[in-house]
């Protein structure tokens, strides 16, 4: 990957984009969505959506370029943009941070702002506000119709406590928000989501194989209520456990019954097909 910003010096001056998600502005990241619509829809290419990207990154508008050599130094730029697809041209979405931190819903007698769940990286520690079941809730909309975007909206800009209830109530309102907003934020998620299982050491969670994955797959509902009947607290107060203590606690508990059935003598592959996971990951457990 290129460096974080792409940097083009010119006779006049210096120019500079981002080149990564986590580096753009909520609004930056709004305009990036409606032009990555726009490709998944065929209607813009690769090269359409970078070079927009860079246009509105430099506040400049296309049909006032000229000079055939601003073109040219403008599209060397966009030639280098690659955080934004991967080599296979899908959507490189895989990345930690909240780019639509607040959404504003309004109708004839209201006008209310909503704040987002926060993701924090500083010092190298991950933490994030969306609780046990608002993630749960979340996760399991994520693949849905286009129509239940206001709802996944609304669960994951719920006040907290966070309830199922209120979250449901509140879709209605969320669907007075454009669409490119509501897109976005489901993007955002699916991109925690990535970056989370693939990119961590979560990634556990989801390395078992399709039909057999470890606990987490089973359901993280039914899992949520095992652990409250493991004396993790109550349903309601493990529902209101922030996401990255819930997950901790299931990764914990997959390489606990691991090593124990390694201690009963359990052969390896037997010990895989319980499991679901990879014999090269178990070997990396013992």
């Amino acid at each position: 990957m290129n460096a974080e910003h792409i940097i083009l010096k010119t006779r006049d001056k210096v120019v500079s984009v981002p080149n990564r998600w986590e580096l753009l502005t909520p609004k930056q990241y709004l305009f990036l969505v409606a032009l990555i619509t726009q490709y998944a829809n065929k209607l813009a290419t690769m090269d359409d959506v970078r070079l927009f990207y860079v246009f509105r990154v430099l506040g400049i508008n296309p049909a006032s370029i000229t000079d055939p050599e601003a073109m040219a130094n403008l599209t060397i730029i966009s030639e280098q943009i690659d955080f934004i697809f991967d080599e296979n041209g899908k959507i490189n979405l895989s990345f930690l941070v909240q780019l639509v931190p607040e959404i504003e819903v309004s109708g004839k007698l209201f006008k209310k702002r909503y704040r987002g769940y926060e993701i924090n990286t500083a010092f190298d520690t991950l933490t994030c506000s969306l609780t046990a079941a608002q993630f749960i809730d979340a996760k399991q909309l994520l693949d849905g119709k286009a129509a239940q975007l206001p709802l996944l909206a609304a669960v994951l800009y719920s006040p907290l406590p966070y309830s199922s209830e209120i979250a449901h109530d509140l879709a209605e309102k969320f669907a007075r928000v454009n669409p490119f907003v509501l897109q976005a934020v489901s993007l955002n998620f699916q991109a925690f989501i990535t970056y989370l299982f693939t990119r961590t050491h979560f990634s556990l969670l989801s390395a078992g194989t399709k039909n057999n994955i470890p606990e987490i797959a089973t359901g993280m509902l039914e899992t949520m209520y095992n652990l409250s009947a493991d004396g993790m607290g109550d349903v309601q107060a493990v529902k209101q456990m922030p996401i990255i203590e819930f997950l901790t606690i299931l990764r914990k508990k997959i390489i606990e019954s691991v090593k124990a059935m390694n201690a009963a003598k359990i052969d390896i592959v037997k010990i895989a097909s319980a499991t679901g996971l990879p014999t090269r990951i178990i070997k990396k457990m013992l």
